[in-house]
């Protein structure tokens, strides 16, 4: 208990490994958010199946991140996420999402789990928090974007709306799926109450 306290008085150190996807909280690895909703069996079997589609999920997240910093040769574009990336673009564009925080790993610092959003910015639509998807959705996206918006808020402040990205495989206009404000709050329950189960099942 006296060391879990000094711990918490103290300045953690927060470290973020991309290759392994961990985050590491006083060399402590965190489970992350995909992680920890995967543990309790809401991730599709697909993407387990399929570890090349999530390759190009994060590379044309990556895409996107640059594109955003107008850093992007779309030459350099791999032709397989490509339709994913131009379909981003649009999102940018028909929005007029301007961002001021992109792809930042963090971690929640009363329930220590890691994470990372996609970015928060303005819009026509106001001030938003994306989570870029190259597929659905599904059950699942209500509870990592409530997962992301609780210590974003924290740490940036601001009332962001909720947003999953839906992109076109073919470079068409994406699908926006919003998440009402006032369902916030029941949401980050749902996660938590994830988070709990996992937990129990021996989660790391």
């Amino acid at each position: 208990r006296r060391n879990w306290v000094s711990k918490r008085l103290s300045m953690p150190t927060f470290q973020y490994l991309a290759a392994p996807n961990q985050y590491i909280l006083w060399s402590s690895r965190m489970q992350g958010v995909t992680e920890n909703l995967d543990g309790v069996g809401l991730i599709s079997p697909f993407v387990k199946q399929n570890p090349g589609r999530t390759l190009e999920g994060k590379l044309a997240h990556h895409a996107l991140a640059l594109f955003s910093a107008d850093n992007l040769d779309f030459s350099t574009v791999d032709e397989r996420i490509m339709g994913w990336v131009l379909s981003g673009v649009r999102f940018y564009e028909q929005l007029k999402f301007k961002p001021v925080v992109l792809e930042t790993p963090d971690y929640h610092p009363d329930y220590f789990y890691g994470y990372t959003f996609d970015g928060i910015g303005s819009s026509t639509m106001g001030d938003i928090l994306i989570d870029f998807k190259t597929g659905k959705a599904g059950k699942t996206g209500r509870l990592q974007l409530a997962a992301y918006l609780d210590p974003v808020q924290r740490r940036w402040g601001g009332k962001w709306k909720r947003v999953a990205v839906e992109l076109d495989e073919h470079g068409g206009d994406p699908n926006l799926v919003w998440y009402p404000a006032v369902d916030q709050r029941m949401d980050f329950a749902d996660f938590l109450a994830c988070r709990r189960v996992f937990d129990l099942l021996g989660g790391k």
